[in-house]
C-alpha cells in the first residue's frame, strides 16, 4: 500500500497514574487507513526488516506531525510518550538542535517539558553520538523512557549510560507473571530497583485484571494497556476503564494497611507469649540447655514451622527446633549452629527494629531457599546479646491470614 500523508494518522493510549487515578500521558501510535476505509496498525510496517530507514523515518514524521497538530488543536496538557529509534538520531549528533522531533514541537508550539522520549531498549548502543543527542533533549526538558525494559541482559549498562526518567516494563513479564511467582518477584524486584535509583516504573501490556493486580501490588506509577484503554483517534472524551483501575488501587492501598494492622496486631499476641514464658521461665545463657529451653517454647506457640536462638553478630547459638512433617507432634532438630545469617534480609529487619528501640517486630514475606515456601519470622529481643527467631510458613493459619493481608 502507497502510504501518504492522507492515510497516515496517529492513535493514542492513555497511560494512568496511581496517584490521580487519571490520565498522565498519552503514547503516540502509528495508524493507516486502508483501502476500506479500515484503521490498521503501523506495527508490522515498522518492525519489518524490509522497510527501509528512510521510510520508517518519513512515515514516523508523518504520524508525530499528525499526533502534534492534534494535541495542540485538543488544547491537551498530558504529557506524549513518542517512539524514536536511535538510527534516526546519528545524523544529529553534531547538531542535536535540528532534529525533527524539535523542529515540530517549536512549529506546534508545544513545551518540550511535556515529550517523553521512548526508546526501545533492545535497539540501544552506547556510541557516543547518540548519547549526545539523548543528552540535548534532557537538556531541553524532555523525559526520557527506555521500552521494553528487561529483553536485553544489559540494564544496567543502558540504564547508567541512558538515565531515564521511566522504565517501561517487558510485557512478556507481565502475562507471565500470571503463571510464575518468579515473574512476579523480578517485577516487585525491578520497581525496588528503579525507586531506589529514582526512575518510575510504567506496566504495559496490561490486559486482564489479574495482571493489573500483580502490578499494582509491584509497586509502580503507571500503568498502560488494553484492558485499562485501547488506543483511540483522540484525547478528547477517551474510553477509560478507570473504575476496576480505581477498584484494584484501593483495594491494593486497604490491603497494605490490613496488612500492616494484621503485623502489629500479630506481633503483640506473640509478645504477651514470649514474655509470659520468659517470666516464668526466665533466660540465663550460662544455665539453660538452649533446646530444651526453646522446646518448651515452642509447645506454647500455635503455628511455628521452627524456632531457634542467635547472637546479636548473627550467629546461631542453638540447633533449629521443627515439627515433623510427617507427624506434626514429633519435634526434629536440624543443627546449623555456628551458621552466621547476618547476611539474610530478615536479619537486617531485626537489627534495624532493635536499634529503633522495639523488642520484637515481624519480618516482611519472602521464600525460603531450601523449600521454596512463603514464610515470615517474629523476632524477639531476649537480652542485648540473644535473639529469638520463630518462623511460620504457608501452611500455618497465621501465615495465610497475614499474606492475605
Amino acid at each position: 500500500m502507497n502510504f501518504t500523508s492522507d492515510n497516515i494518522i496517529a492513535y493514542f493510549q492513555p497511560i494512568l497514574s496511581a496517584d490521580t487515578k487519571e490520565v498522565y500521558a498519552y503514547e503516540v501510535l502509528g495508524r493507516f487507513i486502508d483501502n476500506d476505509g479500515t484503521v490498521q496498525s503501523l506495527g508490522v510496517f515498522f518492525t519489518d526488516p524490509d522497510t527501509s530507514h528512510e521510510e520508517a523515518l518519513r512515515i514516523d514524521r508523518i504520524v508525530k506531525r499528525h499526533a502534534f497538530k492534534k494535541y495542540v488543536e485538543e488544547k491537551r496538557d498530558e504529557y506524549l510518550f513518542i517512539n524514536i529509534r536511535l538510527a534516526w538520531l546519528s545524523p544529529y549528533a553534531e547538531n542535536p538542535e535540528e532534529m525533527i522531533t524539535l523542529q515540530l514541537l517549536k512549529e506546534f508550539g508545544i513545551a518540550p517539558e511535556k515529550l517523553v522520549i521512548e526508546i526501545t531498549e533492545e535497539e540501544f548502543n552506547a556510541s557516543e553520538e547518540y548519547i549526545r543527542a539523548i543528552v540535548h533533549y534532557k537538556k531541553l526538558g524532555c523525559h526520557i523512557a527506555l521500552d521494553d525494559y528487561g529483553k536485553s541482559a544489559s540494564n544496567i549498562d543502558r540504564l547508567a549510560k541512558l538515565q531515564p526518567d521511566i522504565i517501561k516494563i517487558n510485557i512478556d513479564y507481565i502475562h507471565r507473571s500470571e503463571r510464575s511467582y518468579h515473574y512476579r518477584e523480578y517485577l516487585r524486584s525491578i520497581a525496588t530497583f528503579a525507586d531506589s535509583v529514582g526512575i518510575e516504573v510504567l506496566y504495559e501490556g496490561v490486559e486482564t485484571e489479574r495482571q493489573l493486580d500483580i502490578c499494582i501490588s509491584s509497586k509502580g506509577r503507571f500503568y498502560q494497556g488494553f484492558l485499562i484503554a485501547h488506543p483511540q483517534p483522540s484525547m478528547r472524551d477517551v474510553l477509560i476503564n478507570s473504575s476496576v483501575f480505581s477498584a484494584l488501587i484501593e483495594t491494593e492501598y486497604k490491603a497494605i494497611q490490613n496488612k500492616a494492622i494484621y503485623a502489629e496486631n500479630m506481633r503483640n499476641s506473640l509478645d504477651v507469649q514470649v514474655e509470659r514464658f520468659l517470666l516464668e521461665n526466665p533466660f540465663d545463657c550460662e544455665k539453660i540447655e538452649s533446646d530444651k529451653y526453646l522446646i518448651k517454647l515452642f509447645d506454647k506457640l500455635q503455628d511455628v514451622k521452627r524456632i531457634y536462638l542467635c547472637s546479636r553478630q548473627g550467629v546461631q547459638i542453638s540447633n533449629n527446633i521443627e515439627r515433623n512433617l510427617e507427624n506434626s507432634e514429633d519435634i526434629v532438630y536440624h543443627d546449623y549452629k555456628n551458621k552466621n545469617w547476618a547476611w539474610r534480609g530478615f536479619f537486617h529487619e531485626s537489627l534495624t527494629a532493635f536499634a529503633m528501640g522495639r523488642k520484637s517486630c515481624v519480618s516482611n514475606i519472602y521464600r525460603d531457599f531450601m523449600t521454596k515456601e512463603q514464610m515470615f519470622t517474629y523476632y524477639y529481643a531476649i537480652n542485648d546479646d540473644v535473639f529469638l527467631f520463630v518462623d511460620f510458613t504457608k501452611d500455618t493459619e497465621r501465615m495465610k491470614a497475614y499474606a492475605a493481608g
